[in-house]
């Protein structure tokens, strides 16, 4: 037996991030780190941007998507005690990206600040869900420092959510749909990663939808299968007030974006739709004529997924980037014209 056992050391944390934007963020923007809080939260998290930079002058620390339910995820950074300013902040930045989730990360949480997280936590049961989280840094003798996340604030229910994934899925109670829907991304995951695909697939989870980042806030590329209509579809996927300039300025190079697709099959359709009631326009390619139930022909349609999501992230990744809302101008601005 081991007579000699280490002791925990409590690290300061500008020890190892002297500065927080250029230090911490970048830290926690990198794959396993977020991988680390999003356990702690028991989310799956897939970064959208750090040092977001809004409309009105603000900037997010971090922006990531919840792939669970496609919701966006804001993170405020803080190595220090928690503080008024950064609360007002992050109350002003959420608006301004329509973010579901809100993830407070400091030092210290003061007291007071932790009660408003918890009232917000309560008023808004089932729209937004406020976290806050406390890090730490430990050693043992000279090892290395282990970062720690403590969560001092969560929503009344996030508890009983973390039970309930915990479980198997058996003892979830998934249908036969559902198990063969979580199959199908299972093996699409693992053609993508055998065919060194360039885009990093998702976990699966048991649904009719997978969602895959494209590196703004406000766009996701979506793979969607519906038996119903034995249709599969990818599709870039905007939201948010300004979803409708952004579907504009990217229709004005329709014929641009088709060719840089390129020519389509007889079962294949590409497909503008713009839906400004819901603050969501979309651009799918369609592929008809598929059934998603026949597990025979899977490979043959996950090499057209893992194919065409390639090619949608190189023909609207950098377009998506060089969007601005203000190049489209408002139906005010044409009347004022």
């Amino acid at each position: 037996m081991c007579n000699e056992l280490g002791r925990l050391k409590s690290v300061e944390l500008r020890e190892v991030w002297p500065n927080e934007a250029a230090d911490f963020t970048p830290w926690l923007a990198e794959e396993e780190n977020l991988a680390l809080l999003a356990d702690t939260l028991n989310m799956e998290l897939e970064l959208e941007g750090r040092e977001v930079r809004l409309g009105f002058g603000g900037r997010i620390d971090i922006l990531c998507r919840n792939l669970e339910n496609d919701s966006q995820v804001l993170i405020e950074n803080q190595l220090e005690e928690t503080d008024s300013d950064h609360l007002g902040r992050i109350l002003e930045y959420m608006t301004g990206v329509d973010a579901a989730t809100v993830v407070w990360i400091a030092e210290n949480f003061r007291e007071e600040h932790r009660a408003v997280f918890n009232r917000l936590n309560e008023i808004t049961e089932g729209t937004f869900r406020f976290f806050g989280v406390e890090i730490e840094l430990w050693r043992i003798g000279n090892s290395s420092p282990a970062p720690m996340f403590n969560i001092v604030s969560s929503p009344n229910d996030w508890s009983r959510e973390v039970r309930q994934t915990s479980q198997h899925n058996a003892n979830r109670g998934l249908s036969e749909t559902q198990l063969q829907q979580q199959q199908y991304w299972t093996e699409l995951r693992e053609h993508m990663i055998q065919s060194n695909c360039q885009i990093n697939p998702p976990r699966p989870s048991p649904r009719s939808t997978m969602f895959f980042p494209i590196g703004r806030a406000g766009f996701v590329l979506k793979v969607t299968i519906r038996t119903s209509q034995n249709r599969m579809n990818i599709l870039l996927n905007m939201s948010g007030p300004n979803a409708t300039a952004h579907f504009n300025l990217l229709d004005e190079d329709q014929e641009e974006i088709a060719a840089d697709i390129g020519g389509l099959r007889e079962d294949e359709q590409l497909v503008w739709a713009e839906l400004p009631e819901q603050e969501s326009s979309w651009i799918a390619l369609r592929r008809n004529n598929t059934d998603p139930t026949d597990e025979a022909d899977w490979p043959n349609q996950h090499a057209w997924l893992a194919e065409k999501l390639e090619l949608f992230d190189r023909v609207f990744r950098h377009r998506v980037q060089a969007l601005n809302a203000e190049d489209w101008p408002s139906e005010d601005e044409d009347d004022d014209a």
